[in-house]
């Protein structure tokens, strides 16, 4: 299970809850977590767009250019239902 973890370049840093836990996203697991767990808002467009990158990375874990889609993917989804910590 550790191959699909992906570790991404940058955490992408969210607070979920009443501002209480702040949380760096730094790979596939956690993110695949939050996004299917956790998210805090109704599920859109962009949190549907997150959910597939990083389930296509998590496939291709050693693919850089899958793991900064799925970064950039969960980082939007954050923006959009406003958790993104930037």
């Amino acid at each position: 299970m550790a191959k699909h973890r992906g570790w991404w370049d940058q955490p992408v840093t969210v607070m979920l809850g009443n501002s209480v836990a702040v949380l760096h996203v730094n790979n596939n697991l956690q993110a695949a977590d939050i996004l299917l767990h956790k998210w805090p808002v109704k599920r859109g467009a962009k949190q549907r767009a997150a959910r597939e990158a990083v389930m296509e990375a998590m496939e291709n874990a050693h693919d850089r250019m899958a793991l900064a889609k799925a970064q950039k993917a969960f980082a939007e989804a954050a923006k959009e239902a406003d958790i993104l910590i930037e």
